[in-house]
């Protein structure tokens, strides 16, 4: 268990982001090695960084020339390929990733060891905006507020927790933890946690942006009954969240959605390559709260825009993640395999196992789900073993080749230089906003890459890399199916968040479970719950 840092950085500065943009690249700017590509069209001048500033920046397709700073891309300009998708979702990673106590654009980018808070941080968290019972959120810029019960366990007084994140997610999908849904992505029916390999624990996060929170608090959709109400059963309005736009200057509804993986040893020189936070954690086996420190290992970027109104989705991580699947894992200290890994049998309560049964073996075969649900009175995680499935795209290389290679020429020592980006999907042919309510599925025109490509996060979708034969597994084929709240099937715009809408399942609720052993029928379990720490 790790000890609270002495000094937790930067304090939490909430309100407004500043917005900016990609600004062109000027003509005698000398183009990056392995950018050439077909001249295209005079490029329009981009509204500007703010005036007085210069800023480093680097050019990283014919159309997408990025500044480092803490200016964030409203809509996408001028992207006509593959690569300025990445180099856009680049722009993006980067602005949001900017110091948040940084008032200028000299501001160290990276800084290892570094546990101040940085842009996306200041967004508000879905448990922020959806409380129990279908409450209303707090106001935005609220820090979230710790229990005092939480703060005391976890020796953290109210001042410390407001620069701490708080996490009590350890499931990307949230079957059993938040919503009680199971609608969100697969395994439905399965523990989805994920366990590294140095014995720790990765927990999730999920921050929106200020547009989309104001749209979401302004229609009361915070509460599951006013969802419904919006609809009218299909004879009202359809949930239609705001998008980012140049003219407006406004970035629009933001998605964001982190992995934090505990660290044990904060001050060993590994971590130097990891963004890292301090946090407040629930304990899965007690349900008690302690203070620790985490490093971002995941990073979700979906952003709906004038451009893309069915939003553009990107997907960033660490690059020590884990090997490509029957790849070579050479001596990288991976985070999520292990070259040496020996199964695991655990015994434990049938409460917590999927099957009902008493003893359970974790195995090294990669990207298998955990047997057994995490919650009191259950096993503590266990490392999960885990491989890319899909090599990282060819084009998203090159884009990755760009960034890394321009943030380790303006800021040498910045963490950021070894986070990868996986992929970016967007349309081509996007959508128009509908103007009625819709059932699921959603359309989506013009994929690029197309629906049968596989996009994803080792971290996030671990046990659905591939998909079923049938539907890849992506973006667009999981979030076309994101509805509102409850059964009825009204599309909430891509975003589950809609779903998580009044309180959650009752302690105990049965989750129908499918049998791990194939040929026997499913049985009914009762997992346990997650313990709330906000207020």
């Amino acid at each position: 268990m790790s000890s609270l840092p002495v000094t937790l950085g930067r304090l939490v500065l909430p309100g407004l982001l500043a917005l900016g943009a990609c600004v062109n690249r000027p003509t005698n700017q000398e183009k990056p090695a392995g950018t050439e590509s077909k001249k295209g069209p005079p490029v329009a001048k981009a509204p500007s960084i703010t005036a007085g500033t210069r800023a480093p920046w680097f050019s990283c397709s014919d159309t997408q020339n990025i500044h480092f700073g803490s200016v964030i891309p409203p809509d996408m300009s001028r992207v006509t390929s593959q690569l300025d998708a990445n180099c856009f979702a680049w722009a993006e990673f980067i602005s949001l990733n900017w110091p948040a106590a940084a008032g200028t654009t000299d501001a160290f980018f990276g800084s290892p060891g570094d546990l101040g808070t940085v842009q996306w941080q200041t967004f508000m968290s879905k448990q922020q905006l959806f409380p129990p019972e279908g409450g209303t959120p707090p106001p935005w810029g609220t820090p979230p507020s710790i229990s005092e019960d939480c703060l005391a366990e976890a020796n953290v007084s109210s001042n410390q927790a407001r620069s701490m994140l708080a996490l009590n997610v350890v499931s990307k999908f949230e079957t059993q933890f938040t919503s009680g849904s199971g609608n969100q992505a697969f395994p439905l029916d399965l523990p989805s946690w994920l366990g590294a390999a140095h014995g720790t624990n990765v927990w999730y996060d999920v921050r929106i942006s200020q547009p989309e929170y104001s749209y979401i608090v302004g229609a009361g959709l915070y509460n599951a009954a006013n969802q419904q109400a919006l609809v009218d059963g299909g004879t009202g309005s359809p949930v239609v969240n705001p998008m980012g736009s140049w003219q407006s200057n406004t970035i629009g509804a933001l998605e964001l959605k982190a992995a934090w993986m505990e660290v044990p040893n904060p001050q060993d020189s590994r971590w130097n390559a990891y963004k890292l936070s301090p946090a407040v954690v629930v304990e899965p086996t007690t349900q008690k709260c302690r203070a620790t420190t985490v490093a971002l290992v995941g990073f979700h970027i979906v952003h709906k825009t004038v451009t893309q109104p069915t939003w553009v989705w990107a997907t960033f991580e660490h690059v020590n993640n884990a090997p490509d699947h029957g790849a070579d894992p050479g001596t990288t200290s991976w985070n999520f395999y292990d070259p040496q890994c020996k199964p695991r049998t655990i015994e434990l309560d049938k409460s917590c196992s999927v099957d009902g049964g008493t003893s359970v073996t974790v195995d090294c075969t990669p990207n298998v789900p955990p047997p057994y649900w995490l919650g009191e009175g259950c096993p503590a995680p266990v490392p999960i073993q885990v491989t890319r499935l899909t090599p990282i795209d060819p084009v998203a290389r090159a884009a990755n080749q760009i960034a890394q290679a321009a943030i380790a020429r303006n800021y040498p020592d910045s963490v950021w230089k070894n986070y990868v980006l996986v992929n970016t999907l967007w349309s081509r042919a996007p959508s128009p906003d509908p103007t009625t309510p819709v059932k699921t599925p959603l359309p989506f025109a013009g994929a690029t890459p197309p629906l049968d490509v596989p996009i994803a996060n080792t971290t996030m979708e671990t046990y659905i890399q591939t998909g079923s034969p049938d539907e890849a597994s992506n973006c667009i084929n999981c979030h076309k199916n994101a509805s509102i709240a409850g059964d009825s099937g009204w599309a909430s715009d891509f975003s589950f968040l809609f779903g998580l809408a009044s309180a959650p399942p009752p302690p105990g609720k049965p989750l129908k479970l499918r049998s791990l052993v194939p040929g026997k029928p499913p049985k009914v379990v009762y997992p346990p719950t997650m313990r709330r720490i906000l207020r």
